[in-house]
């Protein structure tokens, strides 16, 4: 792991100035390809920087970069004139007299510098940018999940799944267990997390029943420790960094003045089936094709983890976060699946933000030992991402500007993209869009890939007379399937570099055949199974 980050950090300088070359060619050198404007490359080279440095050297200061860069480009001005209907801007303070905006609104006598000030320019591209809900939401978000982790709960979650009595005795049962556990953890804090928790678990529990390193069911074990967690990586839809393609989706679709959607329910669903689904042909293969000894495995028994990870009973404010979490997604979900009542109306009107903000402020008010509930600095400066945050900011952001008419960049992709994807079959698409979000999440941010991918599906779903929102959801979940190199993802990156655990032969070797499988399960099982659910819910 030493070695990884110091070979990332000899190389820094050189993804510095590779980022840099990118956007100096496309804003200065490069011509701009019809119907791509000349603003528009300055958005592409801007965007593809932020993607290359997101991949290579981090989140934070790459997207801060990027929305400073995008705010002197001019692009704020651009859309805003485009929004009050082709105004242009100078340095006179000139009345928009009888300016009407795109909702038909009639602006009498406002004074242009003045807008332009507030809502163009630099300004207007960072109000867009950070004060976009999805930021204030993903605020939130982080710091009622990191309570979570912060009180000590992910803990009693991995004891509760690994001492069921069911396993006893049962190798595969326990290994069901095993992945079930490193899901629910993955899912709840992040992949980083789960891992710091898991791994010394997992490694105490082999030494514990006598399984060595040499023994084939220990990379077996291990690799597939890290497949449930990738998997299961993007299923809260409400944070993270899965909730940069879903937030930039509504945003693109919205730039092209057909809003759409994704829907949270149907998409956890999927997720959840097949992260099951994968995760169950995974064991089958351990059993009926690589033929793994597991026989070691016997000998495991609740009894054995009790003795690995000594817990007290929890606390009272151990318990209130734990409840909290099934009560939030209900919240969350009860708009999507109950019929129009007061209650679901009420739930729709606050939205995901009002109803992440209610339960923070609920833990905030109500006191425990004396103490609010939640300490929201404390939880804050052990958890909240920073970098995440400001990548959502600039993602989205750069994301619709992406299929804005003004940058010409969703034109260009369909005129280029149309002899290979125009007038393909559905499933030939389908295909087509999953397996490249398969490859290239491999080699960089998984986030970004799928921002780079969604204007393309947008367009040609619309263009072959398919639903976008399926492929969408798609798209989305496989960018995730990343554990092939280092670059695939921050988790990927540390699970390479844990040599102590893993060979990178081991992880090849079996990581190559379950993004295969994972690839043919959404295309011939998880693509229809969203279609089925969008419509169910009327999208």
């Amino acid at each position: 792991m030493a070695e990884a980050a110091k070979q990332k950090k000899d190389l820094y300088f050189v993804h510095l100035a590779i980022g840099f070359v990118v956007m100096i060619l496309f804003a200065f050198i490069l011509p701009n390809p019809e119907p791509i404007t000349p603003i528009g490359m300055k958005v592409v080279g801007i965007f593809l920087a932020m993607v290359y440095w997101w991949s290579t050297v981090g989140a934070l200061w790459p997207s801060i970069l990027g929305l400073f860069l995008l705010g002197i480009s001019g692009i704020g001005d651009v859309v805003l004139g485009a929004q009050l209907n082709g105004v242009v801007f100078g340095e006179s303070a000139t009345p928009l007299a009888g300016a009407v905006l795109q909702d038909g609104t009639v602006i009498e006598g406002i004074n242009s510098t003045a807008i332009r000030q507030n809502l163009g320019g630099s300004n207007g591209v960072w109000m867009v940018a950070v004060g976009n809900y999805t930021v204030l939401l993903v605020l939130f978000a982080m710091v009622l999940f990191g309570a979570v982790d912060e009180v000590g709960d992910t803990k009693y979650i991995a004891k509760w799944f690994l001492t069921r009595k069911i396993f006893a005795g049962r190798p595969y049962v326990f290994l069901a267990l095993f992945y079930a556990c490193c899901f629910a953890l993955s899912a709840t804090v992040m992949p980083m997390t789960a891992l710091i928790i898991m791994w010394p678990i997992g490694v105490r529990l082999m030494e514990v029943m006598g399984i060595a390193k040499e023994d084939r069911i220990w990379k077996f074990f291990f690799v597939g420790m890290f497949l449930v967690m990738t998997l299961g990586q993007p299923f809260w839809p409400f944070i993270g960094a899965q909730l940069i393609p879903i937030s930039a989706f509504s945003s693109m679709t919205a730039a092209m003045e057909m809003p759409m959607s994704i829907p949270w329910g149907p998409y956890m669903l999927v997720n959840f089936v097949m992260t099951t689904l994968i995760m169950a042909i995974y064991l089958l293969g351990i059993k009926f094709i690589a033929r793994v000894d597991v026989s070691k495995m016997k000998s495991v028994n609740p009894q054995m983890v009790e003795e690995t990870m000594p817990l007290p009973p929890m606390n009272g404010l151990q318990k209130a976060f734990l409840i909290m979490i099934p009560i939030y997604v209900i919240a969350l979900l009860i708009p999507d699946f109950l019929p129009a009542n007061p209650v679901s109306t009420f739930m729709k009107y606050a939205g995901p933000l009002g109803i992440t903000a209610a339960f923070v402020l609920f833990f905030l008010i109500v006191r425990y030992e004396g103490k609010p509930m939640l300490d929201f600095r404390e939880v804050a400066y052990h958890q909240f991402n920073w970098g995440i945050f400001f990548m959502i900011a600039a993602a989205v952001y750069a994301a619709t500007l992406l299929s804005n008419p003004a940058t010409g960049v969703s034109a260009w992709l369909v005129q280029v993209l149309n002899p290979i994807l125009g007038g393909q079959p559905e499933m030939v698409f389908v295909a087509l869009m999953f397996l490249v979000a398969l490859i290239i999440t491999n080699f960089a941010n998984n986030a970004a890939m799928a921002v780079v991918l969604l204007p393309v599906v947008i367009n040609f779903s619309t263009q072959i007379g398919i639903n976008p929102i399926p492929v969408a959801m798609g798209v989305i979940l496989m960018v995730f399937v990343a554990m092939l190199t280092p670059a695939a993802s921050p988790h990927a990156g540390m699970m390479h570099g844990n040599k102590d655990i893993y060979k990178t032969s081991d992880i090849l070797s079996i990581g190559f055949p379950m993004c295969f499988v994972a690839l043919v399960a959404y295309v011939f099982i998880g693509y229809p199974l969203c279609k089925a659910l969008v419509a169910a819910v009327g999208m």
